[in-house]
């Protein structure tokens, strides 16, 4: 039997044994959110992938890697968290409006660093708009947003309670990683308070032949703090921080295998405050949201005394200064939302080889209008238009102003109970994308006089089928940029770069019981750039995707206060003959993965107890995840990690 073989039925006989329990007196596996329909019609419409805190707290993921493995439309470049950034069908972050809390994250500092530093135990929940979305999501929206949002007070408390406690160890044997978490929050009289810290420190990590991938190990700090008073008439005022670190010996492009000897302290800080104001429970007129938001990304790259040129060590700091003002609009037929954004980018680079340091700073306004409506029976139309007004002040000492209007519209019309035909467009302005200021350590660019903001197009159509517990939906994608980021680095120019095209489809499918699950998804995604596929050394555009399929299942025995579950991550060789054209090993080899759980939740008096034990890549696997830069003529890519045991206790008061 071959090893695919036994991916599909060991999650197969998983789904058979949830399907034969279904009928089981069991309690729910899942926490229902609760939401008005016309919310939950326009979620359903905007937003192509949601991940839940049900999700979370089933899967129990510690990196992006493992946050987003139920989702093949999203790959996540593998090696440590250092090194680990996320592509949404193919398309680099970077071309994506992703928050958190509402804080634009926009750290395109070095493509052979991670972008986004963020622990997914306290996310309450992660919103996907692949490709096209809405005018109120914010600007740059080119291949989509993402949207992370943290857990509130109210979100961590057990009903009744005004005070609570959670504190959580982990141990992977793989790594020996020791992660220890502590959480206090409460909720009285119209407050809210929480605080979170954790610490994670452990050694590199074994690939599945057994061989030690140097400069992986964690080692981060992450904490988090929010303070709430909502008064009796729904006037809530929100502050919140956040502080992620991740400190470690790293190899010189930690994204790649070792580079002969060479290694560098590494040391990524991400410090995120937000304000907001909101009416809670308006439904007229006024319902309105103010958000201010500040945010530093900062990457330290010490240089040693026997560099005898740039490599790779600098010194780097993004200050983000942003937010909006808005207001919705509560009408007959649906909601229109209105407001103005804007934030100011100011990105510094140290250059330890030059007499001068670098600095760029880029600056946006914008004004934006955004209806959701329900024009007639059974037909969703959320409709939208930006303006945008962007100042690039570049390296070079050049400025560029552009100016772009960016409309958008999603539909969604139920052609008979519970079959739900949807589709999109959006044409978006971009304006000039942020450089990679990491460029700018080892040489001084200049910028091409006749440089573009970058446009895109996008657009959906799919099917969804919603009934008793089924979940089904099938899509088709197709997103086209212009005047991308590009380098001529033989003149060390910037200069607009090709086109670039993401074309593809997913499928899904779900079953959920009363006490058990069983999912599965498969995406196809074709990446194009100028006259080739897209290849890894297209840095801050897109990778080679191909097809992924993601399957999963739970089972929750509640008289043994049991789950146990197991997901598998499969990706299929993918060849192409511009891969061996360019210097890359062709094909991009294929891969399965199989990790499988069991948790014990039992009630020891009013403390809810839990004890995970998790198989991670049971098969002991040697493979690059997709999305990870692959085998070339000069690349060795760094594996990920082979098979580890992953024991969490966690006491929740």
């Amino acid at each position: 039997m071959t090893r695919r073989s036994v991916v599909l039925v060991s999650v197969s006989a998983l789904a058979l044994t949830a399907a034969a329990a279904r009928a089981d007196d069991t309690e729910q596996l899942e926490t229902v959110v609760v939401k008005d329909d016309q919310a939950n019609a326009y979620d359903r419409l905007e937003t192509s992938v949601e991940i839940g805190r049900d999700d979370i707290e089933r899967t129990r993921p510690v990196d992006l890697k493992q946050l987003f493995q139920a989702t093949p439309s999203v790959t996540t470049a593998g090696g440590s968290p250092a090194s680990q950034k996320f592509y949404v069908h193919g398309i680099d972050q970077s071309k994506l409006n992703v928050t958190v809390d509402g804080a634009r994250q926009k750290n395109n500092v070095w493509h052979h660093n991670g972008n986004l530093g963020i622990n997914p135990m306290f996310l309450k929940s992660v919103g996907i708009n692949e490709g096209v979305a809405p005018a109120d999501d914010g600007p740059g929206t080119l291949g989509g947003s993402v949207r992370f949002e943290t857990v509130d007070a109210v979100d961590m408390l057990k009903e009744g309670q005004k005070l609570g406690a959670l504190v959580s160890f982990g141990y992977d044997s793989n790594s020996m990683t020791l992660t220890g978490t502590a959480a206090a929050y409460g909720a009285d009289r119209g407050f809210e308070y929480l605080g979170t810290v954790t610490r994670g420190e452990g050694q590199d990590y074994d690939d599945g032949d057994g061989f030690t991938e140097p400069g992986t190990a964690v080692d981060l700090w992450n904490g988090l703090g929010k303070v709430a008073y909502q008064s009796q008439e729904g006037h809530r005022f929100e502050f919140s921080g956040e502080y992620y670190r991740d400190d470690g010996y790293r190899r010189l492009r930690t994204n790649m295998g070792a580079v002969g000897t060479d290694f560098n302290d590494n040391l990524y800080q991400r410090i995120t405050t937000t304000f907001r104001y909101t009416l809670e429970g308006a439904n007229g007129l006024f319902d309105p949201e103010v958000l201010v938001y500040v945010n530093r990304n900062s990457l330290e790259r010490p240089s040693e005394p026997y560099y005898t040129r740039p490599m790779g060590d600098f010194n780097s700091d993004l200050l983000s200064i942003g937010g909006h003002v808005q207001n919705r609009f509560h009408v007959g037929i649906g909601t229109v939302t209105a407001g103005v954004d804007f934030y100011r980018d100011h990105v510094d680079i140290d250059r330890f080889r030059f007499a001068t340091d670098a600095d760029e700073t880029i600056a946006n306004v914008g004004a934006y209008v955004q209806a959701r409506v329900m024009p007639v029976e059974r037909l969703d139309v959320s409709a939208g238009l930006r303006a945008d007004v962007q100042s690039y002040e570049a390296v070079d000492g050049q400025t560029f102003d552009n100016f772009g209007l960016s409309p958008n519209i999603n539909i969604g019309y139920e052609l008979v109970e519970g079959l739900t035909l949807n589709g999109g467009y959006s044409y978006v302005f971009g304006g000039i994308e942020q450089a990679e200021a990491a460029l700018f350590h080892a040489r001084d660019y200049t910028y091409s006089s006749d440089l573009k903001p970058t446009t895109a197009h996008n657009a959906k159509l799919g099917l969804t089928y919603q009934s008793n517990g089924l979940s089904l939906g099938a899509s088709l994608f197709y997103i086209k940029m212009f005047d991308t980021v590009g380098y001529d680095f033989g003149a060390s120019t910037r200069i607009n770069g090709d086109e670039l095209v993401s074309k593809g489809f997913d499928l899904s499918a779900r079953y959920d019981w009363s006490n058990a699950y069983v999912s599965a998804a498969f995406t196809h995604t074709d990446v194009e750039y100028g006259d080739r596929i897209a290849l890894a050394g297209d840095y801050n555009n897109a990778v080679p995707v191909g097809d992924l399929l993601s399957l999963g299942g739970g089972y929750t025995y509640a008289p043994w206060d049991l789950t146990v579950g197991a997901n598998a991550e499969i990706a299929f060789e993918y060849s192409n003959q511009d891969l061996a054209d360019n210097g890359y090993v062709n094909p991009i080899e294929g891969y399965e993965v199989v990790n499988v759980f069991a948790e014990w939740a039992p009630k020891l008096g009013a403390t809810d107890f839990s004890l995970r034990g998790e198989v991670n890549n049971i098969f002991d696997e040697t493979y690059v995840s997709r999305g990870s830069y692959t085998s070339s003529s000069r690349v060795t890519p760094v594996n990920s990690p082979g098979r580890s045991f992953f024991l969490t206790a966690t006491a929740k008061f």
